[in-house]
């Protein structure tokens, strides 16, 4: 029989050598995407997989073993409700018999009770996955989790160094670049642009917002971009903050999102429908698609929850499979959504 080689597979595929041997090997996760593009070039060629072997009957998967536990930010946000059901059903087959990965759930600004949390996880769990803000008092809780061997990754919003073992998230700069771009023929008319995040410390919306900015300083140098006002990651913060830049600014054309609490963003704009406000929003988002084809959204930048919730369980695996101490970075693909493309 002929033997398929990678080089072959690569170039049906699309992809590099080195993006098949990841693939193949299971060497390294890849964007859920580019992995079925290899799956699908390697059947098509006729490529034999060689077979994991259980151990004593098991799983391919429940070879590895391990707890783990997440501190996410408050399920008043639709958000982490979908990300809470994605990382249980992706990480609950890396665990023990009888066992369950386990879930706490702050406000963003409670700095002290995620600290708890940290060291009380610590007790129960290996590896922990966490969304909070770049603190001093989180990051040293952090530092101190690693030196005792556990292994805590940043979801979403990085930190500054401090010991932890990877991140999991969008390249900020190109998604607020992005927003700039949409921002930027969206808007024909003159008037002001309103930014919302949820906290300033949120590296990941911080980011966000000053790529946003950059990208409409050099190409609309003209249009006024409004300081940020905080949402607090709710619902209620999203639309007291909305309705204070409908108040305040009556030219307001645009508002720029990249947070939680948008439900109550949307409501407020409801309440104003003869306001025509574009916004653009990162999602999920609870009632999302209705929002679009209402128009209440104008774009929306998704996460795409489910591939960082598989490419997290996969990592997590190999590391602890592997002992690996390095750093691991995995960056996520996000979507552009319109109503047309619903």
């Amino acid at each position: 029989m002929r033997k398929i080689t990678m080089n072959a597979i690569a170039d049906a595929a699309g992809v590099g050598v080195a993006t098949v041997d990841r693939v193949l090997n299971r060497r390294m996760p890849v964007r859920a995407v580019t992995e079925q593009k290899v799956l699908e070039a390697a059947n098509r060629l006729g490529y034999r997989f060689a077979p994991v072997m259980p151990v004593h009957g098991e799983s391919p998967t429940a070879q590895v073993k391990l707890r783990m536990g997440f501190i996410l930010l408050s399920q008043s946000y639709s958000f982490y409700h979908s990300l809470t059901d994605a990382l249980r059903q992706e990480t609950q087959p890396l665990h023990p018999a009888g066992s369950e990965p386990l879930f706490y759930w702050h406000d963003i600004d409670d700095v002290a009770a995620v600290v708890a949390s940290l060291h009380k996880l610590a007790e129960q769990v290996e590896v922990i996955g966490l969304v909070a803000l770049d603190h001093p008092l989180i990051r040293h809780a952090i530092e101190s989790l690693s030196r005792q061997g556990v292994r805590v990754y940043a979801l979403f919003s990085n930190f500054s160094p401090c010991g932890h073992a990877g991140y999991f998230g969008l390249d900020n700069q190109k998604a607020g670049r992005t927003a700039g771009w949409l921002a930027s023929h969206l808007l024909h008319q003159p008037g002001s642009v309103g930014v919302l995040v949820g906290d300033h410390r949120f590296t990941c919306q911080e980011s966000c917002e000053i790529s946003f900015r950059s990208y409409l300083r050099e190409q609309d140098s003209r249009r006024r971009v409004l300081e940020p006002l905080k949402t607090h990651e709710s619902i209620d913060g999203g639309y007291h903050a909305t309705r204070q830049l409908l108040e305040d600014h009556a030219d307001l054309a645009l508002i720029y999102a990249p947070c939680g609490g948008i439900e109550g963003v949307i409501h407020a704009l409801r309440q104003q429908p003869q306001r025509k406000v574009a916004l653009i929003c990162h999602g999920p988002v609870k009632d999302g698609e209705l929002a679009l084809i209402d128009g209440s959204i104008t774009v929306m930048i998704r996460h795409e929850i489910e591939d960082m919730a598989r490419q997290l369980a996969r990592t997590v695996q190999q590391h602890h499979a592997d002992s690996a101490e390095h750093f691991s970075q995995v960056t996520l693909p996000f979507e552009i959504i319109t109503r047309e493309n619903l």
